[in-house]
């Protein structure tokens, strides 16, 4: 089954929320969807108000897996219905067992195939620094999102993650779709962003698809604070955010629509 990722070498773009809603809208139509949290922060179980689950044990992490000290059901977090997610606890001594130790490599790349005998996807969301962990998991990746913001830093992060691939040897692609971030329809500079972002994308990932731009909206952060997602039935207590929500809803369905996964 397919292997999605989510990345850029810039944070704060919006890769963790933008990956979380995807998985979350594939899990309603009735896939059965896994989530790898690759980042110690563990940003996604917060936007589904799961972020308690950090701290329930001391073994629920994917390490305790690759260890063989816990079963896979151990770990899981079962986020929404069809949906669940995996944190990690320290990427860095992970990605450093990877590199010193040759098996732990043969190992995570097991573990992961034997996911997709369970899952129809699996989805990574990743830290915007790097790790041989990242280079496994995007290696194994079926389909990279690169995530872009539409400013000037977030231009700079998708020419950073390009040479990233091309120092790690990844193969570029496997970036399927570029997705602009903070998006304004009034505001002059991301619309310039876009453009140059397109000209970038056209010269460096010319077979990657540039999505619809995400808007930036303030009801996501709203709905973050409330452990609530787009894709939930339920409501916001205020007619005007709720309007709001459903607006973002229908404007992400429609770019993950197109989203050919």
């Amino acid at each position: 089954m397919p292997i999605i990722s989510s990345f850029c070498k810039k944070g704060g773009v919006g890769k963790t929320t933008f990956l979380g809603y995807l998985a979350h809208y594939y899990a309603t139509k009735g896939n059965k969807v896994l989530i790898i949290s690759a980042d110690d922060q563990n940003s996604i179980f917060r936007i589904f108000g799961k972020g308690d689950f950090i701290t329930n044990s001391n073994d629920d992490y994917f390490e305790f897996l690759l260890a063989g000290k816990c079963e896979p059901g151990d770990i899981v977090c079962e986020a929404r219905i069809n949906m669940y997610i995996i944190k990690t606890l320290n990427t860095n001594t992970l990605s450093m067992n990877l590199t010193l130790k040759r098996a732990e490599e043969r190992k995570l790349r097991d573990t992961i195939a034997d996911f997709t005998r369970f899952f129809d996807y699996i989805f990574i969301d990743f830290p915007p620094s790097s790790s041989r962990l990242s280079e496994i998991l995007l290696d194994i990746s079926d389909n990279i999102l690169l995530v872009v913001g539409l400013d000037t830093l977030g231009l700079d992060g998708y020419l950073n993650s390009i040479q990233y691939f091309v120092d790690s040897d990844i193969n570029l692609d496997k970036i399927s779709h570029i997705i602009p971030t903070g998006y304004h329809p009034v505001k002059l500079a991301p619309k310039n962003a876009l453009k140059q972002l397109k000209k970038q994308v056209a010269e460096y990932t010319p077979k990657a698809v540039v999505t619809t731009p995400v808007a930036d909206r303030s009801v996501i952060r709203n709905c973050q604070e409330l452990g609530l997602s787009l894709f939930d039935s339920e409501k916001l207590d205020s007619k005007f955010h709720e309007k709001n929500r459903i607006t973002v809803k229908n404007e992400l369905q429609s770019i993950f629509d197109d989203i050919k996964l």
